[in-house]
């Protein structure tokens, strides 16, 4: 796998597994919803040490602001936690209208503060890196509930089944007003496959589960859609 690859697998995952209950260990977690999450700027920190890889997420707390991720100091951010190695997430921006999170403590980055939301294995990491090309269905585990409000814009991919998966975070590179026109940027999209923008005649709720079969996957973008469990 190349590097631009891996790159797009751990973006891909850690966007995937937010407030994930993998791994809670003794961790206060608490549920959290949250309104009017629709374009609502968020990034994460993965903090990976050798038992396992942290991750943080700002949803909630802040809009991760640009003056200070962008001059973040990953070395200080190693020596804080001890870490092996810390990666960046984002900034994204969230889809939905409302959701409910699980989330742990908060910690602080560089000035930005963000909860913890996930703790990966290195061997569930090493699985995710294997086959998470654009397009290419995935299953991950979560708890996450997510509400798409009546009479907004959703942005999906329809694969040749007619299952539709949509969009739950677009990427800085793609405001909200260009996602209407982005099937024509994608050149990757596999034959019988399509991408719509619709507007929705009533909420479309996505209530997930780790009990649950859930389908998932990324475009091109590195952007995340998540397909409805109604359609199972």
């Amino acid at each position: 796998m190349t590097k631009d690859h891996r790159v797009f697998a751990l973006g891909l995952l850690l966007t995937a597994l937010v407030a994930s209950p993998v791994a809670a260990g003794e961790r206060e977690i608490k549920t959290y919803t949250i309104p009017d999450t629709r374009d609502m700027r968020f990034c994460e920190f993965i903090i990976a040490k050798p038992d396992g890889l942290d991750v943080y997420n700002t949803t909630g707390m802040n809009d991760c602001p640009v003056e200070l991720f962008d001059n973040l100091d990953i070395e200080a951010i190693k020596e804080k936690f001890g870490a092996i190695k810390v990666e960046l997430n984002g900034p994204k921006f969230w889809m939905m209208d409302e959701q409910t999170l699980e989330f742990g403590e908060t910690e602080t980055f560089g000035g930005i503060e963000a909860r913890w939301a996930a703790r990966l294995d290195p061997a569930v990491m090493a699985k995710a890196w294997q086959g998470s090309a654009p397009y290419a269905i995935f299953n991950p585990k979560k708890k996450q509930r997510m509400v798409y409000a009546k009479g907004k814009p959703v942005f999906e991919i329809i694969d040749p089944e007619g299952n539709a998966y949509v969009l739950q975070a677009h990427g800085k590179d793609y405001s909200m007003e260009t996602l209407p026109s982005l099937g024509g940027k994608m050149t990757e999209l596999p034959e019988g496959w399509s991408y719509r923008a619709r507007v929705l005649e009533e909420d479309l709720i996505l209530d997930l589960s780790p009990d649950q079969t859930i389908y998932a996957l990324g475009d091109e973008f590195h952007q995340y859609y998540t397909r409805p469990p109604e359609q199972e």
